[in-house]
C-alpha cells in the first residue's frame, strides 16, 4: 500500500502541514471565522501530549483536520479519541472534520445544558451562518431537541454558538449561499507556494 504524504502548504505566512489544512483556513478567512494555528499543546487524559491543527477563536473550540478516507480506520478512530477526550473529561470543546470543508463531515464534541440536566455531547455539526446577526455560527442539525452548548464544566467555561433544529430550523437555513461559496473557494483554491514533502533517506 502506498503511503500517502502531505505537502506542505504557505499561507498567510504559515506553513501548513498539509494543502488540506490550508484549504480550511481559506474557508474560514472567508466566513470570517477567526483562527489560530497549532496554538497550544494539550495535555491528555492518558499522559500524553496534543497539538490540534486548530483553535477557533468564534467557537471557543479546537478543530482537528483529517482527510476523508481514514474515518472509520484505527487512524480515525485515534484522531477521534484524541479530540473528544476533552469533552471525556468535561475540561475543553474539539471538532473533527474528515476531508475538506465541502465534505461538510464534521462531529463536535463538548458539553451541554437542558431542562433535564448537563452532560456530553458528540454530534454531527456543519458551520454556517446564523440570522440576526449574520455571523458564523454551528448547527446541530440532527438534533430537535432544545438545549445550550458550553465548552467544559466549571466557572471557566465558555457558550459555543450552536443551535439544534428544534424550532423548526433547517439545513438550508444555516447553511447559506454564502458558506456554499466558501467551501467552493476552499477547494477551489491554488496555493502557489507548496513545497514538496521532504522525504529523509536512511542511511546504511
Amino acid at each position: 500500500m502506498n503511503e500517502i504524504r502531505s505537502i506542505d502548504t504557505e499561507y498567510k505566512g504559515y506553513l501548513f502541514r498539509s494543502r488540506l489544512e490550508a484549504r480550511w483556513a481559506v474557508f474560514f478567512d472567508e466566513l470570517r471565522v477567526r483562527w489560530e494555528y497549532e496554538s497550544e499543546g494539550i495535555l491528555l487524559s492518558d499522559g500524553s501530549y496534543y497539538l490540534p491543527d486548530f483553535y477557533l477563536i468564534d467557537f471557543h473550540c479546537y478543530f482537528e483536520v483529517k482527510r476523508r478516507g481514514i474515518k472509520g480506520t484505527q487512524e480515525g478512530d485515534e484522531a477521534v479519541r484524541k479530540i473528544s477526550d476533552g469533552m471525556k473529561e468535561g475540561s475543553w470543546a474539539g471538532i473533527i472534520a474528515f476531508g475538506d470543508p465541502c465534505d461538510d463531515d464534521l462531529t463536535i464534541f463538548c458539553q451541554e445544558w437542558n431542562d433535564g440536566g448537563a452532560g456530553a455531547y458528540e454530534a454531527k455539526v456543519t458551520i454556517g451562518m446564523s440570522g440576526y446577526p449574520i455571523i458564523p455560527w454551528l448547527f446541530s442539525y440532527n438534533d430537535t431537541r432544545e438545549r445550550f452548548f458550553y465548552t467544559c464544566v466549571g466557572e471557566n467555561s465558555r457558550m459555543i454558538p450552536m443551535d439544534t433544529a428544534s424550532f423548526g430550523e433547517e439545513y438550508s437555513d444555516y447553511v447559506t449561499h454564502a458558506v456554499r461559496r466558501a467551501r467552493r473557494k476552499a477547494r477551489q483554491v491554488r496555493f502557489e507556494h507548496s513545497q514538496a514533502p521532504i522525504i529523509r533517506r536512511r542511511k546504511f
